[in-house]
Formats: structure tokens, sequence, C-alpha cells
């Protein structure tokens, strides 16, 4: 009779771990500036679920950061600092079946940052720099290599006009120090 008790008992304490471990996705990077590669601190990392803000990171002095997603919903994933180009990504995770063929994907995303100023038009990334969604004739989930070859060639038209307005406003910036230096300069009188 205890025998009887005791193996439900047992097979329920073996399975209970299998049980824990749920599938999930975990996303991580490092997020750099965009000229130098430097690692940048301070960056707000944001998951957004199903239009529902759910959690922001904030990157280290090393630039890194993770998330850990789950199965069946739609993510956006948003970079931010005030003094940057806010740029997001989006995860369609909606397909992934109840049992996948994994424990767990691992996504890698690296992001470039740039300086955001006044008077500049950045509505090219309200769009998406890149897109991932599951696909069923790979099992995977999968980044949308065409939206990003696509967005790849506006972001790089983008950034040379960007490069030049970069320069004209370091060139004025230096035009007005050095006039306002020339116009506080002491004059050194001999006797």
């Amino acid at each position: 009779m205890h025998r009887l008790v005791i193996l439900p008992v047992l097979l329920v304490m073996l399975l209970s771990p299998l049980a824990g471990k749920a599938f999930y996705i975990r996303l991580h990077g490092l997020v750099t500036e965009h000229f130098s590669g430097d690692a940048m601190r301070g960056v707000q990392v944001r998951l957004v679920k199903d239009s529902v803000d759910r959690e922001t990171i904030i990157t280290t002095g090393n630039g890194k950061y993770e998330l850990f997603l789950e199965r069946g919903y739609n993510y956006q994933v948003w970079f931010h600092r005030a003094d940057l180009v806010t740029k997001h990504v989006v995860i369609d995770a909606r397909q992934i079946p109840l049992f996948p063929d994994v424990p767990f994907y691992d996504m890698d995303l690296q992001m470039t940052m740039f300086e955001w100023f006044d008077g500049y038009d950045f509505d090219l990334f309200a769009l998406p720099v890149a897109q991932a969604e599951y696909r069923h004739s790979v099992r995977n989930l999968n980044w949308d290599v065409d939206h990003t070859k696509e967005f790849q060639a506006k972001a790089s038209r983008f950034m040379i006009q960007y490069e030049r307005e970069v320069a004209v406003r370091d060139r004025k910036a230096t035009m007005t120090a050095s006039a306002t230096k020339r116009g506080r300069r002491k004059r050194v009188v001999d006797f």
C-alpha cells in the first residue's frame, strides 16, 4: 500500500523540475556609439509586450543588456536615451508552437546609437530598424533579412546627410567659439 503512494509522489518530484523549465527567448546584446564603437552607458532598453510596457533596463558601463521574452506575444524593444536618436525592433513570437524543438531561442542584437539634436528630421527611425518572426519552414525565430536590407539602405543614405549636418554644426560651433575668444582677448601693454 505504501509503495503505491510513494510512487506517484516520486513521479511528481521527478517531473516538477521539467515543468518549471518553460520555453523562453533570450534577447541580449551590446549598445554602442555609432561612430566610435564605444559601449554606451545609461541607455534605456524598454520591452513592450502586446502594446503594454513590461520592463525597462538600463545599460551599464559595458553597454550590455539582457531580456527574456515568452512565446505567443508580439514585442517591441526600444533603445532610448535623452541625447540619442531612439530606435526599436519588432519581434513577433506569436507563431512559435506550444512545444518548440528547443528549450529556448538565443537572439544576439547589437544596437548602435548616435546623437539627437533639434531641427533635424529623424522620422526614418519611427520605423523598426529590424523585425523578427517565427518561420514554420525553418522552425525558428528569424530576422527579416529583406526588411533589414531595405532599412540599412535608407539608413546609409540618412547617415551620409547626418554626418554632413554634424560637420556643419561643428564648424559653426568652432567659429562661434573662436569669435568669442577673439572678442575677449586682453591687450598686453608694455611700459
